[in-house]
């Protein structure tokens, strides 16, 4: 496979990671689609290129995260804050661990592999209905530190399911934030936010897992690996704003169940023979 592929995939993980229509997913699904990678190795690729992202929201958010991570500080709303990136990073990891294996088995059979585009496509539009269905409900204008321990776990529990490509990770947590009233700017920021220690604990138990199964840790050459999370990082982070802004004007929804559609028209080409 092209060293191109790969960096032409990093850069549409670094700009696609911000719009709620599930980076993972288009990722994935093109990786098998254009390069004929198995769904196994495709999905190990894009947790590595999560890695780009993480490393543009921690960038953009160092000063917040400082604050929370300074145990002297203790400010009422930073307190609040450090409960919600806990009882979210619980509610993921519930759902989430259970996901990633099921996902795992799933793309890893041979009988049942091939059908990865078809869950990415119903996941899109999954997607796209929650993001309608949000933007729909009228909204109180809460704060992320107003939430209740309840709702902050929920917002954890939604996270974990972004395991499976074409479920949105900002895409679903965003909606949930929205559905429970909270404001734009905080919701924004609590998606972000959250998908820290969701990242890096994913990436942490594949690499566990692809170990323990006697596997390359590195799904493909360590350089071209290096270069594409970089390329990640510097793409997500200059993006990161210009996409919040076109995120708050525009009816992702609609773009989500495109995307899905035309998934589910890729994996149907597969198995129709067209004359």
């Amino acid at each position: 496979m092209s060293s191109w592929f790969i960096l032409l995939f990093a850069l549409v993980q670094g700009i696609l990671e911000w719009l709620p229509v599930s980076s993972e997913g288009q990722t994935v699904s093109l990786l098998v689609y254009v390069t004929g990678l198995e769904p196994q190795l495709a999905l190990e690729i894009s947790i590595w290129l999560h890695l780009g992202t993480l490393i543009a929201v921690l960038v953009k958010y160092k000063k917040e995260i400082f604050q929370y991570l300074n145990y002297k500080n203790r400010e009422e709303s930073v307190i609040q804050w450090r409960w919600f990136l806990f009882y979210s990073t619980l509610g993921t990891v519930i759902t989430g661990v259970p996901c990633f294996f099921l996902v795992r088995y799933f793309i890893s059979s041979p009988s049942i592999g091939e059908y990865v585009m078809l869950v990415i496509g119903l996941a899109l539009i999954i997607t796209a209905f929650l993001l309608y269905y949000s933007k729909k409900q009228k909204r109180t204008g809460k704060k992320i530190e107003e939430l209740n321990k309840l709702q902050m776990t929920s917002s954890g529990l939604l996270q974990g399911f972004s395991i499976i490509p074409g479920i949105s990770r900002s895409g679903i947590t965003m909606s949930g934030l929205l559905l429970m009233s909270t404001n734009k700017e905080d919701t924004v920021k609590g998606s972000f936010l959250m998908s820290i220690p969701a990242v890096l604990g994913g990436f942490i138990l594949n690499i566990i897992v692809v170990a323990i199964e006697g596997g390359n840790i590195f799904p493909i050459e360590w350089w071209l690996l290096l270069i594409a999370v970089l390329l990640t990082a510097i793409i997500g982070y200059l993006t990161m704003e210009l996409f919040i802004f076109i995120a708050r004007k525009y009816n992702f929804a609609l773009i989500c169940m495109v995307l899905g559609i035309i998934t589910l028209v890729l994996f149907s080409l597969k198995f129709i023979a067209i004359p």
